[in-house]
């Protein structure tokens, strides 16, 4: 449909860039970068839902939108006319749709899109002896079906994004032509038909290569400036890396990482165990669903024991208040007879872990074991004996308010070196020992992870709704995303304080204004308030 119009050029749209791709890219990859081991199991799976691909695929379609606004045409001269300044100020989506294309490709499908888009226009003949003109506004509605496969991949230890095919047919295309003096109906017909074969395929074949250099320039910018280790706690890393292409599904995409925690010190640190396999994910209506295994967990705690963190000293004076009273070398001596010699002598202690603990995951917490010597004498031999013992730890995760946390509940001790002894005794002496470390160990372990660790939030958006439990083999997280709350907390108000008033120069009863400084009845200081001088009377 074309019409003519006599209005004036509408003021120019305001547009501003969104961070929709950023946080996409965010979606697809904060957890997947790092080297790649073929055929070994994951430590983390990462899964985006049926929801949380609709909210991904909401966010792409902001992407797409912004790229499309910010098109811009070269402009057009021939003989008897011209045409600048063509802009897309406007691009909407109709009904959308995200499928799986292959196992690490998508497709998002956008039927009946509509676009504006603006020109200015220039037209001139002479008749005669006289020169006509003519200018204007050209407003272009077009409606656009489009179709964008993107890919999922990797290359080397690094996220990457790619764009794949991509059609943009434009299936209609009206134009209005505004302006004045349309002196000739040729002229007209001229702008008119440059604008409906030129432009309109001008405008279809720059959305495809645009949206593509946008996917090139973001797969670059997160290969450039992504990191594949993120600190932990205790001087530890974790590398997060897929060990495998990431897998589409009509209703999921599931990532595979790596989840390998190393010592900062010992990036090359091998350890004696293969990640085991990661059990099913969980199906729920959560956007997205991280399934741990043991371990990440079990890395963490070799990287701790290899980096002599799982040792704690402790004095006479803490050992008398943990146990309440005073353990002496002759306390122990009958079990331990390396004690003997030191009689009443007051015992210091040190508590290490002689092998590296290790972690499981039940329906019921997380099982932790470790083998632990407590190394023992007085401070003139403060190894004299060493109690060997095999420890059982039972945990239990929380996530509360977005804060994932921890805390030990249980402690069982068994000595295993204390030879032949009557249960009892060797009652007596584990009940010891396990209310030695339930009042130093367990608390200094539960300081650490008692505060928590809290979720990210990442280009205004975080996670809400987060839920934490543990089954066999797996302590999985379930989130929701949504943008970021506005702060709560209000910003600190400087309280008002007076701007002094300027000194006032004071002169003595009778004197001219022309006198001399030193004429001045009062003696005047410089002095500086608030940044500005001033001359005060003192």
């Amino acid at each position: 449909m074309c019409t003519r119009s006599f209005v004036s050029f509408p003021t120019k749209y305001r547009r501003r860039l969104k961070m929709k791709l950023a946080l996409l890219s965010v979606i697809l990859c904060l957890l997947f970068t790092a080297s790649t081991i073929s055929g070994q199991n994951p430590g983390l799976q990462v899964r985006l839902t049926s929801n949380g691909i609709n909210f991904a695929k909401d966010i792409a379609l902001g992407f797409l939108r912004d790229v499309i606004n910010k098109l811009k045409l070269p402009d057009f001269s021939g003989k008897n006319f011209a045409i600048s300044n063509v802009r897309v100020r406007s691009f909407t989506f109709g009904s959308s749709t995200v499928t799986a294309k292959s196992p690490n490709v998508f497709k998002v499908a956008v039927k009946g899109a509509s676009a504006y888009a603006t020109a200015n226009w220039r037209a001139w003949t002479k008749v005669w002896f006289i020169n006509f003109r003519a200018s204007g506004t050209g407003k272009v509605s077009a409606k656009v079906d489009l179709e964008q496969t993107i890919g999922l991949g990797r290359s080397s230890d690094k996220p990457a994004l790619s764009a794949g095919e991509c059609k943009s047919p434009i299936t209609s295309f009206d134009i209005d032509l505004e302006g004045s003096n349309f002196f000739e109906d040729w002229l007209y017909n001229l702008v008119l038909s440059f604008f409906e074969g030129t432009i309109r395929r001008e405008l279809q074949s720059k959305i495809c290569p645009e949206i593509a250099k946008a996917l090139a320039e973001q797969s670059k910018k997160l290969s450039s400036e992504f990191q594949p280790d993120f600190p932990l706690v205790f001087g530890t890393n974790v590398n997060l890396g897929l060990v495998s292409n990431p897998a589409v599904t009509s209703n999921s995409i599931t990532l595979a990482l790596r989840g390998r925690c190393y010592p900062k010190s010992m990036p090359s640190l091998s350890f004696p165990f293969n990640p085991p396999t990661v059990p099913a994910i969980t199906t729920t209506s959560q956007m997205a669903r991280i399934s741990i295994s043991p371990y990440v967990m079990n890395t963490l705690l070799y990287s701790m024991w290899k980096s002599n963190v799982l040792k704690k000293s402790f004095s006479q004076q803490q050992l008398t208040v943990a146990l309440g009273s005073t353990l002496t070398a002759n306390t122990l001596a009958p079990f331990f007879p390396t004690l003997a010699p030191y009689g009443n002598q007051p015992l210091q202690a040190e508590v290490r872990a002689s092998q590296a603990p290790r972690a499981q995951f039940t329906t019921t917490g997380i099982q932790i074991s470790g083998k632990f010597d407590i190394i023992a004498g007085p401070s003139s031999a403060p190894q004299a004996a060493t109690i060997s013992t095999n420890v059982d730890f039972t945990a239990q995760p929380r996530l509360t308010n977005g804060v994932i946390s921890g805390s030990i509940s249980n402690v069982v001790v068994v000595i295993t070196n204390a030879g032949v002894l009557p249960d009892q005794v060797l009652n007596q002496i584990n009940q010891l020992i396990e209310t030695f470390l339930s009042a130093q160990i367990v608390p200094a372990v539960n300081e650490v992870t008692g505060a928590g660790f809290e979720l990210p939030s990442f280009y205004g958006y975080s996670f809400y709704g987060a839920t934490i439990t543990t089954k066999t083999n797996a302590l999985e997280i379930g989130s929701n995303f949504r943008k970021t709350p506005p702060s709560t907390t209000s910003r600190p108000i400087t309280p008002y304080r007076p701007r002094p008033r300027p000194c006032k120069r004071i002169r003595s009863p009778g004197q001219n204004n022309d006198r001399n400084f030193n004429d001045f009845r009062i003696q005047e200081v410089l002095q500086r308030i608030d940044g500005d001088d001033y001359l005060c009377e003192v």
